[in-house]
């Protein structure tokens, strides 16, 4: 990225990342790429695998996979942790979170967590004994993982289609929770939540395209169109998106540092997803921890008060369903109850600037008006709650030594309707900044123009009201001018973007038209790269079918 401010630093505090993930080769579709820039800047990175992946291949194989590929990516064995948990399969009909509610379940002859030959499973490692396959073992494996690690950094899957995603979504948040919620925690990481699918392993396949594009939500594998995401209560637009380094960009496959990475993993025949995973942006979304509703005891006039501010935005009864059910994490005040409120007395007075409410993602349930009171008499109306449960901005004036603040519920709809979560903060934004130049909306570093193609500039910033200065050709002019001048001129143009106040340059990218000789490259390369992964794809057949093999002879020993 020439003349980019651009540093992970920026996003992330301190030294140490976790990368929380289900799967071997869900490092790669999580935060591949920020794992490399992450790695390149000096960040110790700590990649973690909560299932062996043994369920068509052997654990050692998907475990050495993994290595493989995260060594390309600048991490060495010694900081990869595995829980040493079963992959649950599509069904769940594997997984200890769905089946192991209770009881210890067996899975292809294991009724406990297991490692490998040179690396013992966490529990083991850690505690010299291994975990029963419960729910119960994997939740506490998970908050003891925590403890014992307290990342400043913690990037982790989020709740998408595969139930083994879904379980170690919720059972982070879940870990999490509980350390917020002790009183005198002193523990704040920055947590950034990812698909694995949606976004990556099954997004858009747009990489033989005239451009590397942002990354694409493939909405057709949506359990519900009337979501935006597979979490409900995301927005797509609120997503914090993160540059990409060179090596990650390369639109030759077989020199594109992903692309190698996913080589790896030849049980998953990865690369063939490297058309979806290879973008010029990574996205995730951020569950701040700062949340002042942790910092106090919550009361309610009826219903559980403690869902409100258990981290937990969504909860399952079963992580296998289709047709999902997310009552299972909300404050419900009982339809008899005539005061319907819910209070947090805080441990001492703080200053509040911003409140976000969460409602149910129940459609035909929501709470169409409340109202908010503060210890000093501030009171704010609060109409409809947004549906799906995402999140309601309220609009309050700053409040300073605030002892406690009342939501009441006044006007509802629906037989269950409720909050899943509240968010109260002394400043509305975390002390992020990125600034990533924009092309017809997609993350820019270098920009052709083919024939008959416009190109509109923009930015993309975080926070989103971060002041800026435009400079074409080191000339300062508005947006629109630049604009007007880039549509009616032609040749080459250098664009940057400037920090108001200091005038360091936060990104500058080129935008040229394309030569013939470029397009016709780049037609040949796109040829290349489909050569390429055929002849790939023929070369790994016999090796796949043996390590399905070696799977099979393992179970029948048993």
């Amino acid at each position: 990225m020439n003349h980019s401010s651009f540093t992970y630093k920026n996003v992330f505090k301190d030294h140490d990342v976790m990368v929380f993930i289900p799967h071997e080769d869900d490092e790669i579709n999580v935060a591949g790429a920020t794992i490399y820039g992450l790695r390149q800047e000096g960040f110790h990175v700590i990649c973690v695998f909560a299932t062996n992946g043994d369920r068509s291949y052997l654990a050692e194989t998907r475990i050495r996979e993994a290595a493989a590929a995260l060594k390309m990516l600048g991490v060495p064995y010694e900081d990869i942790i595995i829980l040493g948990y079963p992959d649950g399969g599509l069904d769940a009909s594997r997984s200890p979170y769905a089946q192991g509610v209770g009881h210890t379940i067996t899975v292809d002859g294991h009724d406990s967590t297991y490692g490998i030959a040179d690396k013992d499973d966490f529990p083991m490692a850690e505690y010299g004994k291994h975990t029963p396959y419960t729910r119960t073992g994997f939740l506490e494996d998970v908050e003891n993982l925590i403890r014992t690690y307290h990342p400043a950094n913690i990037i982790a899957v989020d709740f998408d289609s595969h139930p083994d995603h879904r379980a170690c979504s919720i059972a982070l948040e879940t870990a999490i929770g509980h350390i917020l919620n002790e009183k005198g925690n002193t523990y704040f990481p920055i947590v950034l939540k990812a698909y694995a699918y949606n976004t990556g392993f099954e997004s858009v396949a747009d990489f033989n395209s005239l451009h590397l594009y942002s990354t694409k939500f493939n909405r057709g594998r949506l359990a519900d169109p009337s979501f935006e995401t597979d979490n409900p209560v995301y927005h797509w637009e609120e997503r914090i998106r993160l540059p990409v380094t060179g090596p990650c960009r390369n639109q030759s496959l077989s020199r594109n540092l992903i692309y190698q990475a996913l080589r790896c993993h030849v049980s998953q025949r990865a690369f063939l997803k490297a058309n979806q995973i290879i973008n010029s942006d990574q996205v995730y979304w951020l569950r701040r921890t700062d949340n002042l509703a942790f910092c106090g005891s919550t009361t309610a006039s009826s219903g559980n008060a403690d869902a409100v501010h258990d981290f937990k935005m969504i909860d399952v009864k079963n992580i296998a369903d289709k047709k999902l059910e997310f009552d299972t994490c909300l404050w419900e005040p009982a339809s008899s109850d005539r005061e319907k409120s819910i209070t947090i007395h805080f441990y001492k007075p703080q200053n509040i600037s911003a409140i976000k409410l969460y409602g149910n993602v129940n459609r035909e349930s929501r709470i169409l008006e409340g109202q908010l009171l503060f210890s000093n008499g501030y009171s704010v109306k609060i109409g409809p709650l947004e549906r799906n449960g995402q999140a309601t901005d309220i609009p309050i004036e700053p409040q300073s030594d605030t002892e406690w603040v009342t939501f009441q519920v006044l006007q509802a709809e629906g037989p269950h309707p409720g909050l899943t979560e509240w968010e109260i903060f002394d400043h509305p934004c975390p002390d992020m900044h990125i600034c990533k130049i924009l092309v017809n909306g997609e993350f820019a570093y270098h920009w052709d123009m083919y024939p008959e193609e416009m190109a509109k500039v923009g930015v993309y910033a975080y926070p989103e009201d971060m002041p800026v200065v435009w400079k074409l050709n080191d000339v300062e002019m508005t947006i629109d001018e630049l604009n007007e001048k880039i549509l009616t001129g032609s040749g080459a143009f250098k664009i940057q973007v400037l920090a108001v106040q200091t005038g360091v340059i936060l990104d500058e990218i080129s935008i040229k038209e394309v030569s013939w000789y470029k397009q016709k490259r780049m037609s040949i390369q796109n040829i290349f790269n489909r050569i390429h992964v055929w002849k790939e794809k023929q070369l790994i057949k016999r090796k796949h079918h043996r390590l399905r093999v070696m799977k099979r002879n393992s179970l029948q020993k048993l």
